[in-house]
């Protein structure tokens, strides 16, 4: 599904093959961070919901002067995630402003570091516990990548409305098309 969405109508997956200015399209899949809340369910069964955790889809533009190796990109997009309960809907949403440089080799590898910033960061409890407002949170970056595929780390802490700090670094998996 996720390989779907980054074909977007048939545009390929890329990196920073594309010189001047074009858009991005960016799917991560991020763990990490402080437990925030359990759950247990009629099955037994527990899950954890940590704040760093969430699958994020944005949409941005990058840059590439011809002939360079370093290119820069910026995206907007929404980070969400959720428990696997039925009569639920507990979850964090954040808004996600990324700005990252990057260089790229020849063979497709390339390296990133920039700065992300996450607002309008609430938990909702949807009732099983207290919704939570969080302050805006901004932290850096780091991406090493081969071609539309990226290993990142982002370091980030949230500060709670009732001056509660919680660590939201993760690790993920990014996935780019550009064009």
């Amino acid at each position: 599904m996720l390989c779907s969405l980054l074909m977007l109508g048939g545009l390929p997956l890329a990196h920073a093959e594309h010189e001047g200015f074009g858009f991005t399209f960016e799917a991560d899949l991020e763990y990490g961070g402080d437990d925030l809340a359990t759950f247990e369910f009629t099955d037994g069964s527990t899950q954890d919901i940590k704040t760093g955790q969430g699958i994020t889809a944005a949409l941005g533009g990058h840059y590439r002067a011809t002939g360079s190796p370093f290119s820069v990109r910026g995206t907007v997009g929404y980070k969400y995630v959720t428990t696997k309960a039925s009569n639920a809907d507990i979850s964090i949403g954040r808004t996600v402003l990324e700005l990252a440089g990057n260089y790229l080799w020849d063979n497709g590898w390339w390296v990133g570091a920039g700065i992300t910033h996450h607002s309008g960061i609430k938990y909702d409890a949807d009732g099983f516990g207290p919704d939570v407002d969080f302050d805006d949170a901004t932290g850096p970056t780091l991406e090493v990548g081969w071609r539309w595929i990226a290993l990142t780390y982002t370091d980030l802490d949230y500060k709670d409305e009732f001056g509660g700090e919680w660590d939201a670094s993760s690790v993920g998996l990014k996935l780019t098309t550009k064009f």
